[in-house]
């Protein structure tokens, strides 16, 4: 049984706080991988607590 290739097209909106600028997505063995940095301003900050 043969299947034809067609074309397929989805669209999802990305969260706030990602770096959509350096995203990237590779398609390899029929698996998508995508991945979405967070932007600098989004990222974990330390905050250094002293004991009084």
């Amino acid at each position: 049984m043969e299947r034809g290739v067609t074309e397929f097209t989805r669209v999802i909106p990305l969260p706030p706080g990602i770096d959509a600028d350096n995203a990237r997505a590779k398609f390899k063995n029929g698996l998508l991988r995508v991945v979405l940095p967070k932007a600098e301003d989004a990222k974990a900050k330390r905050i250094e607590v002293r004991a009084t």
